[in-house]
């Protein structure tokens, strides 16, 4: 394989995979700085080991199992400065996290995507500020210029929009040849 061939190849499996990855490192560590690090190391980790990978298996499993050690060195580095979750507790975690890789949860996010892009602009900076990292509902609903209590319930019924839109079109794509 060329490199120009194995660059275009890597690039085009990351980004279409960057989400499940990153979902997984975000369930299993307690920060969003902290994840963000773990996936640049991964990132860097996935390319130095892609001749490992066999083209036609499955890479966003690869790719989370190559997070998934990351995520091992980063909390073995981690405890001498904080608390983290046991190994117990991440085991259990892990066995819940096979559905990032399913179709079905590939689907339920491009589902998401179509809906947040056919949410108004509105909705989409309020859902952006209310779940931006280190970001108190304060800030957000002053920045909205509104009250917390509206806030809370401007998601809530984001949200429900947003969680109805989702299931009515995976509905239409099962009926949908």
């Amino acid at each position: 394989m060329s490199l120009d061939s194995e660059h275009s190849d890597f690039a085009r499996l990351i980004a279409q995979h960057q989400r499940a990855v990153q979902s997984y490192i975000l369930a299993n560590v307690p920060r969003w700085g902290d994840a963000d690090e773990i996936w640049q190391e991964t990132s860097v980790r996935l390319w130095l080991e892609f001749d490992k990978f066999r083209p036609g298996s499955n890479f966003a499993a690869w790719a989370i199992r190559v997070a998934h050690f990351e995520i091992l060195t980063w909390r073995k580095k981690a405890e001498r400065n904080r608390l983290v979750f046991g190994d117990d507790f991440i085991a259990c975690l892990e066995s819940e996290q096979k559905q990032f890789t399913s179709d079905q949860a590939q689907a339920r996010l491009r589902a998401l995507d179509q809906c947040l892009e056919s949410s108004s602009d509105y909705q989409r900076e309020l859902l952006s500020r209310f779940y931006e990292p280190d970001r108190q509902v304060q800030q957000v609903a002053e920045a909205m210029k509104t009250s917390v209590d509206a806030v809370y319930k401007s998601v809530q019924r984001i949200r429900k929009g947003l969680r109805s839109c989702i299931e009515q079109r995976l509905q239409h794509a099962e009926l949908s040849p």
